[in-house]
């Protein structure tokens, strides 16, 4: 996973009114994702236990190759069920009912389905409410 800790600007969309600040808190976030997706590959592996298996790091690592995506992996206790995938909302298209990067990962999601008759895949796209001004750190004293 080496090649993800270096930040592609050319892969990531411009968007209006986003700030530097931002960005590296998007790149902190897919950056800890990553790490903890490696954490449970090798804990899975030790434990002999598919919870990232090869197939889905396949899926996860496809997506996370294309513009706006932040990350991908595994959710849970992991097993073949489910992906999540985290993005920031490309232009719209389909009349504003959808974006550029939702559509791409709907569609290498369908490619990579088409070349293999064993693998099904279904999108169930699930959207952030809008909530104050935007993202919000918090401190939390646990």
């Amino acid at each position: 996973a080496e090649q993800w800790k270096k930040p592609m600007p050319s892969s990531w969309y411009k968007f209006e009114g986003s700030s530097w600040d931002v960005a590296l808190k998007l790149l902190d976030l897919r950056m800890t994702l990553l790490e903890c997706r490696q954490n449970l590959k090798g804990m899975g592996k030790s434990a002999g236990v598919p919870i990232e298996p090869d197939e889905q790091t396949a899926v996860a690592d496809a997506t996370m190759k294309l513009p706006g995506v932040i990350a991908a992996g595994v959710p849970g206790a992991g097993g073949y069920d489910a992906l999540f995938v985290i993005y920031v909302k490309g232009p719209e298209t389909s009349g504003g009912s959808s974006d550029q990067v939702r559509d791409r990962i709907g569609n290498l999601w369908r490619e990579l389905s088409n070349r293999n008759d064993e693998t099904v895949m279904c999108p169930l796209s699930v959207r952030a409410a809008g909530f104050g001004d935007g993202l919000c750190a918090t401190k939390l004293d646990w």
